[in-house]
């Protein structure tokens, strides 16, 4: 199973926890068009490829699970966006995963939805 797999999974597990999030729109690596909701946000989540190890004596000691997971709202979303993703945070972090970026909240410009990308990491 990939890592975004294993995220996807997790949070499908855990989406009773999720304010605002519904199991269905949960992805791993892309949305299919039929997946496309224009009333609720839609979780996808994907694999970050940055130097994934830590180095002792030269020697790769211990790899990360490093994924990103990119948030959309509907245009006309007026719900608290900050927590239904700290909401998921949480979940993250209970299950080993920490964040180390957040990108910010962005207005896409063809579809006019609200974005949010946070970075995870996991050491295994």
């Amino acid at each position: 199973m990939t890592p975004a797999s294993k995220v996807v999974a997790l949070l499908k597990e855990n989406a009773t926890t999720l304010v605002d999030i519904d199991a269905a729109n949960i992805h791993a690596f892309k949305i299919a068009d039929s997946d496309w909701v224009d009333d609720a946000p839609i979780i996808l989540v994907t694999e970050i490829d940055v130097d994934p190890y830590i180095y002792g004596n030269g020697v790769a000691v211990k790899a990360y699970d490093e994924i990103q997971i990119q948030f959309y709202y509907p245009a006309d979303y007026d719900q608290d966006m900050n927590t239904i993703e700290e909401s998921l945070k949480v979940v993250m972090f209970q299950n080993g995963y920490h964040v180390f970026s957040i990108g910010g909240h962005a207005i896409t410009p063809d579809t006019k939805n609200t974005i949010q990308t946070i970075k995870f990491r996991k050491s295994n």
